[in-house]
């Protein structure tokens, strides 16, 4: 079996611009990005399986390796239904159909995992908002996620308490 470098995933945390007197400093618990989703109109609900970057399951695993987190994407649009004339319908997606009533385009950002029972992870329980955080990703998590900006917001608080997952 091939030894890991567990740090290859490894996201330092920062806090977002403009949020320096909202929270607190950063934790100083390390982010293991250990996977990816990409996902379409909606974040992937509770449960939903992510895809591992290689060597990151084991890792996880050990105590101490840093609190496992998924990276998504997930590109927005707006259904668009066309009825026509002749009868029946197409629906189709668009990009800033309606900018002012919701997000377009493509979102990143991390969210907490648990390690999945037929092994790998998913996607953790519970609601989870941006947290005045942002991880910067390392050239090993770009390379596994190539579309990825070098910084993503990190999703691991409860909306209705402000309670962090660590």
């Amino acid at each position: 079996m091939r030894k890991t470098d567990p740090t290859r995933f490894v996201a330092r945390l920062r806090v977002t611009p403009g949020y320096e007197h909202a929270v607190p400093a950063p934790p100083s618990a390390e982010v293991l990005v250990v996977g990816y989703r990409a996902c379409f109109a909606t974040a992937p609900d509770a449960g939903t399986a992510i895809a591992c970057f290689e060597d990151t399951v084991p890792v996880a695993t050990i105590v101490g390796a840093g609190t496992p987190m998924a990276l998504i994407s997930v590109e927005r649009a707006t259904q668009r239904l066309r009825i026509r004339s002749e009868g029946g319908t197409e629906v189709s997606w668009e990009e800033n159909y309606f900018p002012a009533f919701g997000d377009s385009g493509t979102q990143w950002l991390l969210l907490p995992v648990d390690p999945s029972p037929q092994g790998g992870f998913v996607i953790a329980r519970g609601a989870w908002s941006a947290s005045g955080y942002q991880a910067v990703l390392t050239c090993s998590t770009l390379i596994q996620a190539p579309f990825a900006p070098p910084v993503v917001s990190v999703h691991n608080a409860d909306p209705h308490t402000g309670e962090r997952r660590w």
